[in-house]
C-alpha cells in the first residue's frame, strides 16, 4: 500500500509537472514567433542594418537637435540602448538629443506584438517615446498614415505614462481631420526600474500594455482613413526636449539618459 500511494504521489507530481510546462508553452506560443530584435549588446553606435537616424529640429516645435551617428547622444553601453539628452550647444541648438527608427529597414505588417524594455528619464521639457507610424507617411502624411504611440512620458506631469493612437477621421472637426483616443496609467518607479511597454494588432484593433496591464484597446472607426492601423508599419525610439508637449525646460536635469534594455517583435 505504501508502494502504491508513492507512485500515485509521483503520477500527481509529474501531471503537475506537466501541465505547469504546457501552460508556459501555452503563454510563449501566445506570442508566436520571434521575427525580429535588438537586445542592444554591442558597443558604439546601433545595428546600421536595423536603424536609421532622424537630423535636425523635426517637429512639434521641439528645441533639440537630433544628431546623426554621435555616440554622445546614441549609443549601445552595458546591454542597452542609450538616447542621451544634452544641454550643449550645437548646430544652433541649445540641446542635443536622439531619434532612431526602422523606416526602410524594417517594417511590421499583419498580427504582431512588439515589446520595449525601457527606463524612462525625467525632469520638466523631457519627451521619450515608443511609437510607430505607417510606412505610407511619406506618400499619404500625418494623421492619414496613423500613429500608434506605445509610450509617452513629458516630465511636467510626473509618474504618468501615455499610450495614444491617432488618425485621419472624415468626421474629425479639426482642419486636417485628426482624430485620436488615447489613456494614462500612473508609475512610481519609471525613472529607477525598467518596464515593458507593448503594442499588440490583431487585424484593425490595437491594444497597448504596460507590464501587462492594459492601457488601451482600440479599432478604427469606419470613417477612418483606408487601411488605418493594418498597414505595413515602423518603429520609432527617441527623446524630445520642450515643445508642444514637452513644455518649460529645466537646465539644470541634464543630462538625461532613456534606456531600452531590448525590442522584440513577435508574429501572432
Amino acid at each position: 500500500m505504501k508502494r502504491i500511494r508513492f507512485f500515485s504521489t509521483l503520477l500527481v507530481l509529474l501531471m503537475i509537472v506537466n501541465c505547469t510546462k504546457s501552460q508556459n508553452v501555452a503563454t510563449e506560443n501566445n506570442k508566436a514567433a520571434l521575427i525580429w530584435a535588438d537586445e542592444f549588446n554591442g558597443t558604439g553606435l546601433p545595428d546600421a542594418s536595423k536603424w536609421r537616424y532622424e537630423v535636425g529640429f523635426v517637429r512639434n516645435n521641439e528645441k533639440q537637435f537630433y544628431t546623426l551617428e554621435r555616440t554622445s547622444n546614441v549609443r549601445q553601453e552595458d546591454g542597452n540602448l542609450v538616447i542621451e539628452s544634452l544641454k550643449e550647444n550645437f548646430q544652433g541648438a541649445n540641446y542635443t538629443s536622439g531619434s532612431i527608427n526602422t523606416l526602410d529597414k524594417k517594417s511590421f505588417e499583419g498580427d504582431i506584438r512588439v515589446e520595449v524594455s525601457a527606463k524612462l528619464p525625467q525632469g520638466k521639457g523631457i519627451w521619450p517615446a515608443i511609437w510607430m507610424m505607417g510606412t505610407n507617411t511619406k506618400q499619404v502624411g500625418w494623421p492619414k498614415c496613423s500613429e500608434l504611440d506605445i509610450m509617452e512620458f513629458v516630465g511636467h506631469t510626473p509618474g504618468k505614462v501615455y499610450g495614444t493612437l491617432h488618425w485621419w477621421d472624415s468626421t474629425s472637426a479639426k482642419e486636417n481631420k485628426h482624430a485620436s483616443k488615447g489613456n494614462n496609467l500612473a508609475i512610481t518607479d519609471l525613472h529607477t526600474a525598467f518596464h515593458l511597454y507593448s503594442l499588440e494588432r490583431k487585424g484593425n484593433i490595437i491594444s497597448l500594455f504596460i507590464d501587462d496591464s492594459n492601457v488601451l484597446t482600440f479599432s478604427a472607426p469606419a470613417t477612418a482613413y483606408e487601411n488605418t492601423f493594418t498597414g505595413p508599419l515602423y518603429l520609432l525610439l527617441n527623446t524630445a526636449v520642450g515643445g508642444s508637449w514637452g513644455g518649460d525646460i529645466d537646465d539644470s536635469i541634464f543630462p538625461q539618459k532613456f534606456l531600452i534594455d531590448y525590442v522584440r517583435v513577435y508574429k501572432l
